[in-house]
């Protein structure tokens, strides 16, 4: 947890960041859980790809849980299988994704949740502990961008947002405290969360480029 001084630095550094305004909410179920793997530690052109190409060739062929499950086990769950189960999805040689993809859906399966409608009430009620630890590859950070894909109020903690942080406060911050310091910053700012973690992000990669 960040102290008060920390809270107040980070305060101070965000109300110098220019406000925009990101309010993308997930409105395919399908799109949702193909966007989650993609979307973390990947460039944002890769990401508007892979989902442009799964939109161009894909799309009317997986439209429910059950339609990508018969995609996945048309390919063998090793790595050979997985890369072309990437490539197959996006165009891309991700075959790491794809291995998290089946773990994903796997996850949702067992707890029958097949649909939209579905995804946000457990985004709801669901926290980082019920997901962090069951699918190989996907933590707190993919857990944060998945529940706001879902409609949450809150933060992803990615890298540009955890060096924001850490540039604020003068000390390293893990992903939950980076989610915790950041939400009671924005309520203090009388922001949405999901404002401000897209403003500090859109920040990040404008001085780092």
């Amino acid at each position: 947890m960040l102290d008060e001084d920390e809270l107040s630095k980070l305060e101070t550094r965000c109300r110098a960041v220019p406000i925009t305004e990101n309010e993308y909410v997930a409105t395919d179920f399908v799109a949702a859980l193909l966007e989650t793997v993609m979307d973390y530690q990947n460039a944002t052109t890769t990401v508007e790809r892979a989902g442009k190409y799964f939109e161009a060739h894909r799309w009317d062929e997986v439209r429910s849980l059950d339609d990508l499950e018969q995609v996945l086990a048309r390919f063998p769950a090793d790595r050979e299988g997985n890369d072309k189960l990437a490539q197959y999805l996006w165009g891309y040689h991700h075959w790491r994704r794809a291995q998290e993809l089946r773990g994903l859906v796997a996850y949702f399966r067992d707890r029958d949740i097949t649909d939209l409608e579905a995804l946000r009430a457990w985004a709801r009620a669901s926290s980082e502990r019920d997901f962090t630890g069951h699918i190989k590859g996907l933590g707190p950070t993919v857990y944060q961008g998945l529940v706001m894909r879902a409609g949450v109020e809150t933060v992803k903690p990615d890298v540009h947002v955890l060096r924001f942080v850490t540039s604020a406060t003068g000390r390293a911050v893990n992903e939950l405290e980076a989610v915790d310091a950041l939400e009671e910053v924005a309520r203090r700012l009388e922001l949405s969360p999901r404002t401000l973690d897209w403003s500090i992000w859109e920040y990040q990669r404008g001085t780092s480029q």
